[in-house]
Order: structure tokens, then sequence, then C-alpha cells
């Protein structure tokens, strides 16, 4: 790449990573130290982006982001990668964290099918989808199965030099290449996420649960399909030589998670070929009608103006305490409290005056009355004397 098409990328990434960062965030201090948290969908994220934002916000700004077509989202860009973005930021200095999490295949697979379930492959409400047999929405399955949540971005997408095999004893893997911290954490051990991250982070991260698919509409129906569904016996032998599986389990943990499925074995299934998937997606692309946009997506939204931050700092608090989080973070609801808050403050000074004054006001007559009865009385004493 000669000079020019440099200073041209250079721009464009540039244009890139404010549109990401928005101008708000690059004049605050915390714009210094960015997690990326550059993940698949369906293994964990929401609930470490949240988690991360209620316990450290007033340090770091972090970004969520699974694809090349989350990033063009944001910024209207299309030719630049997520990984020049993450590296844009540590060439200009900023100190930089990047953090991925591997879900086991079976479970990722069914979370990722039961995410799109309503707008694309069954394109229907989730109301009415709530209503289908196990064995309708297992078939549909069964035929995309091979398609679904595939890959892993820490070895597939970071560009980073892979260790021979994961670190077992920790449970996670701390990489730095090129002054950027890659971190890989597993949703088996989500309970030692806030341990892990706030030795590497340096404060105190406390884990809370987020996003749920058992607590959506259509969660009755996904609970009973894990308990219920079988694994055809040629996807078992998928998932046996499944690469990442090898990788990041132990030998230990792979029989333990493989007998657990041998027990519930189905028969043989044929899946879609290459071709009918292909014809499948923009089938249901054409068809679309039921959105999938996740409005209120995570407990935190990462605002940083003073209500939201007090409304932060009370949630990590009681989360420390062992409290279950039911709240979010909306800012338009936090603004309105206030306003709401500050009436009633405001209302009941005036109520305060009004009753004072009253008081007041009654009192002045009391005494008035008072003095009038004592004149009258003084007035009647004198006459009688005078008789």
């Amino acid at each position: 790449m000669d000079t020019e098409d440099f200073k041209k990328k250079l721009s464009q990434i540039k244009e890139a990573n404010d549109k990401l960062f928005g101008s708000f965030l690059k004049d605050t201090e915390i714009y210094n130290n960015i997690i990326f948290i550059y993940t698949p969908p369906k293994v964990g994220s929401t609930t470490l982006v949240s988690s991360i934002r209620i316990s450290a916000s007033h340090k770091f700004s972090i970004i969520h982001i699974h694809d090349q077509i989350m990033l063009s989202f944001f910024t209207g860009i299309i030719n630049v990668s997520i990984n020049e973005i993450i590296q844009y930021n540590s060439y200009i200095g900023k100190n930089v964290y990047v953090i991925d999490i591997y879900r086991t295949p079976i479970e990722r697979k069914i979370s990722d099918f039961f995410e799109k379930i309503s707008p694309y492959h069954f394109n229907n409400s989730e109301e009415n989808i709530n209503k289908y047999s196990i064995k309708r929405v297992t078939e549909r399955f069964n035929k995309i199965f091979p398609y679904l949540a595939l890959g892993d971005h820490f070895i597939d997408k970071y560009n980073i030099p892979i260790p021979e095999s994961f670190d077992n004893i920790n449970n996670f893997l701390f990489i730095k290449n090129n002054n950027i911290n890659y971190i890989k954490l597993r949703l088996k051990d989500s309970d030692n996420w806030g341990k892990i991250l706030s030795e590497i982070l340096c404060t105190e991260i406390i884990i809370i649960s987020d996003y749920e698919t058992n607590n959506k509409i259509i969660g009755s129906l996904y609970s009973k399909f894990k308990n219920e569904y079988k694994l055809p016996t040629n996807y078992f032998d998928i998932i046996k030589d499944d690469k990442y599986l090898q990788f990041y389990y132990s030998e230990e943990e792979r029989n333990s998670y493989l007998s657990l499925w041998s027990s519930k074995l189905s028969e043989k299934v044929l899946s879609y070929t290459g071709a009918e998937y292909l014809f499948y997606v923009n089938l249901n692309l054409e068809n679309q009608i039921y959105n999938d946009l996740q409005l209120e997506h995570y407990i935190d939204n990462g605002c940083l103006c003073k209500g939201c931050s007090s409304k932060r700092r009370t949630i990590f608090e009681n989360a420390k305490k062992g409290l279950i989080i039911k709240e979010k973070i909306n800012h338009t609801e936090i603004v309105n409290e206030i306003i709401d808050n500050k009436n009633k403050f405001i209302n009941d000074i005036i109520n305060k005056i009004n009753h004072k004054n009253k008081t007041k006001n009654k009192l002045k007559c009391t005494l008035i009355t008072n003095s009038s009865n004592k004149i009258k009385n003084n007035l009647m004493t004198s006459c009688i004397k005078m008789k």
C-alpha cells in the first residue's frame, strides 16, 4: 500500500471510529480505556456488557459488536473492519481490551435459532409460535442445524497467535498482542467472570444476569424445547469432532458434555443442502414482516448522564449485596423520574408555604378576635363600674 492509499485508509478508519464512539464519548476520560466485547451472538455477551457497564462505566468505554454487518450499521461505512478499528485505537495510544466468549455448540445453536424464531424462521408473532408443537419446531431446527452459530471469533477473527491449548486451570486466556489485550472466557465459567475480570481490569466487576431468552414471550417454548430436544445421531458425530469444543474443553469436560447428549439421541435426519439453505435464507428475508429490533437489549445502555450514573451506582451496590436485579437503566424514564421528583419537591415547598401562611393568617385572625373580645370585655367592665 503506497502513502496515498495508506492515508486514505487511515482517514476511513478514523471516520468509522469517530462514528462508532460518537463525539460525546471521545471527549471523556474513559475513552482512554476501551473494552471491545467482540463476540458471536448468543454466547452470553449481553450479560457481560451490562455487567461491565454497571461496574466500570466510570473507567471504561464499552463497545459491543458481533460482526461487520453490525459495524456497518453503526458507522455507515462498509470498507473498514472491526480489527482495523481495534488496532487504530491502540495506534492512537488507547488502552484496549478485546473480549470473546466460548459457548458449547448445541446450546449456542438452540439459542441462536430461538433468537430469530419469530422474525426470521417462522415469520410469525412470538405469541403464536409459543403454541407450536415441539415436533414442528424440531423439524425446522434440524433442517438448518449444520448452518447455525458457526465459528469462533478468538480463533477465526482476531488474527492473533493462538496457544496450543486453553488454560483449563485458570479457565481463561489472556494474550497481549501489538499492545492490545485479548481475553477469552467460557460461558460455563460465568460464575467466575467477576473475579477473572476484576483482576485483569484492576477494578471490581460484578456480574449481573441480563437478557435471558427464558424471560421473553417465547420463553416457555424455549424451555420446553431445551428439555425435550433429541439430537440426531449424525449431528452427534459432528459435535464429537468439533474443533472448538476440543480446544476449549478439557478431555474430562468433553467426555461429560458428550455423555450428557449421548443420552438424548434420536434417529439420523437430513439437513438442507448448501443450496437449499441459501434458498431458505433468501426466502425468509424476502417474506420477513416481523422485525427483529431488540429494544431495551441491555440492563445498562451506557448513558453517562448524572441521572443514569446515579442509578448505575445504586444497581452496582445492590448487586454486590447479592440482590436480584430486575430494573434497567432507561435514560428517558430516569429523566422523567427526576422531573417528577423535582416537581413533587417544588409542590411540597409550595404546600408548606401555603400551609404556613394559612396557619399564620388563622393565628392572626385569632389574635384579632381575642384582642377584640378583650377590649369588649374591658369596656363592659368599665361600664359596670360606672354604674
